[in-house]
């Protein structure tokens, strides 16, 4: 086979694979948009947290309640007990063991609303919304990596990446990759896609 030919035939091989690639990316951001299909989801979690000055894990679990584009729920059960409530105006936080709610608005802490969109996204698995303040990179088979463009998120994320269930019906986990060195991984089960729920959920504990 002469050099050209050898050459021309490497050429045609690398192109398959460049395909295949870029069929593989294709299939997989297709899968995320289809996960972002819903109204309202609701899951268990395990939130561990990974310090690495101490060596040491911090575990959290309790039960989340995620509207698409609205509302957030955030329940934690144990080691201790509270209640977060975030929409696009306050946060509401209750704390079990004091029995006091604290009431925060947004507009005072205007990181807060970034962090709290930055979560409800991930939770969609939407690559465009996704897109809107993160570089994507895809890892097959079922995993987006994200690095933050704007400043104020790269001051407190260095990565993130999202992982969908083998099923491919909802995400499984978030691990975040801070610049202190930490590494933070929620991880879901039991999830649910538009269960009905009553609207007392979204009030605070009684006091």
């Amino acid at each position: 086979m002469s050099a050209f030919l050898t050459a021309f035939v490497l050429f045609l091989a690398g192109l398959s694979v460049c395909s295949a690639q870029s069929r593989s990316e294709t299939d997989l951001l297709t899968g995320f948009r289809a996960l972002a299909d819903y109204k309202i989801i609701r899951a268990d979690f395990v939130q561990t947290r990974h310090v690495a000055e101490l060596d040491m894990k911090i575990e959290i679990k309790g039960e989340m309640i995620c509207e698409n584009g609205g509302r957030l729920r955030w329940q934690v059960n144990s080691p201790v007990c509270s209640v977060s409530v975030i929409d696009k105006e306050q946060i509401r936080y209750f704390d079990a063991e004091a029995g006091k709610t604290l009431v925060i608005q947004q507009s005072r802490f205007p990181w807060l609303k970034v962090l709290r969109e930055c979560l409800a996204d991930w939770i969609s698995g939407d690559p465009e919304r996704l897109g809107r303040r993160f570089e994507r990179m895809v890892l097959p088979p079922r995993t987006l990596r994200l690095l933050p463009k704007e400043s104020t998120l790269k001051q407190i994320f260095k990565s993130v990446e999202i992982r969908a269930n083998p099923e491919f019906n909802a995400i499984e986990t978030i691990v975040i990759e801070e610049l202190s060195g930490d590494r933070l991984e929620i991880r879901f089960v039991k999830v649910q896609k538009n269960p009905v729920l009553p609207d007392q959920i979204w009030r605070m504990p009684p006091t």
